[in-house]
């Protein structure tokens, strides 16, 4: 974009287009975020091992994956969450001991589902956001 501007003017069009630079910044934020948080839940709707014997009751907890958008002045945050199973998100990301006491083998073992679709989202983040930058 070449545009003649007398240099008395100069300043008012560099700020002007660094605001039009910010909101285009702002809205690629916003779409990288919402974007990687989206791909997070689908992810997360397949990670756990639902279908398989064991799990066939975990349909219910594999459907309560969702996400809250949430944005303010100079931030936005998106928060990926179970909505209906949320007590056991971390009982079968880390494991547990038993009621009475003790871990038997298979019962109470760990799948840690959540921990590799988080830092795989960390990193999709900034590319996204980078994407959508460059593409303006």
């Amino acid at each position: 974009m070449n545009k003649k501007v007398k240099v008395d003017d100069l300043a008012k069009e560099i700020e002007q287009s660094l605001k039009d630079f910010q909101g285009v910044t702002d809205q690629a934020c916003v779409d990288g975020v919402l974007d990687t948080a989206q791909e997070a839940v689908k992810e997360l709707h397949l990670a756990h091992p639902a279908g398989t014997p064991v799990y066939q009751s975990w349909a219910k907890y594999n459907k309560g994956w969702g996400m809250d958008l949430k944005k303010k002045k100079s931030s936005v945050m998106s928060i990926v969450h179970n909505k209906t199973e949320y007590r056991l998100a971390h009982l079968l990301e880390k494991g547990h001991a038993l009621k009475h006491g003790g871990r038997k083998v298979g019962e109470t073992k760990a799948y840690p589902h959540i921990a590799p679709v988080a830092e795989k989202a960390e990193k999709e983040l900034l590319e996204n956001i980078k994407k959508r930058v460059e593409n303006g």
